[in-house]
């Protein structure tokens, strides 16, 4: 995917952020978790999906797709000390995800920078429609799902980046 990252190595520092993360700063534990990383075939994108770029030889996106019910918890035990307007719920919630994903991914690129080349990432975007994309012209994915009590999150790598804009959709040639 990326010359001179080791994709299992990154996948297995994004998942152990992650369940720290979702443990530690929101209370949630991960039951059970499953990898795929080279027959991945077409991702599912769930409720809302928080992306960002990965620059570094080359462009990846990495994207965390949050069940419904799942960026709800997040959201209630992120924001518990903070008043909330009932308007500015929808838009919290997206900037919940956005945290939750720069917060992960800024520790898991620092606990694998030593082993390779420095990667810039840029700010998230959010995605709030659930959609496939399948895998075709080149397209490398790698994903792993991870499931908690309120519900499953996905994690993926897709590549290489110039197959996509940031919708995730590929680019005409």
């Amino acid at each position: 995917m990326i010359e001179h990252l080791d994709v299992n190595a990154f996948l297995d520092a994004l998942n152990r952020r992650t369940e720290a993360f979702f443990r530690e700063e929101l209370g949630i534990g991960i039951t059970s978790r499953s990898f795929q990383i080279d027959d991945v075939q077409k991702l599912d994108l769930k409720h809302l999906t928080a992306i960002m770029s990965a620059t570094g030889a080359l462009k990846l996106y990495l994207a965390y797709s949050f069940e419904a019910a799942l960026i709800d918890a997040a959201f209630t035990a992120y924001t518990a000390d903070l008043d909330i307007d009932p308007g500015e719920r929808d838009d919290a919630i997206q900037e919940t995800a956005g945290d939750i994903i720069n917060i992960i991914v800024g520790n898991a690129l620092a606990d694998i920078a030593a082993k390779g080349p420095a990667i810039a990432l840029s700010p998230p975007i959010i995605l709030t429609e659930a959609k496939s994309v399948m895998r075709h012209r080149g397209a490398k994915f790698a994903s792993a799902e991870l499931a908690t009590a309120a519900g499953n999150l996905s994690i993926h790598l897709i590549g290489p980046g110039e197959l996509f804009n940031d919708s995730l959709e590929y680019v005409k040639e």
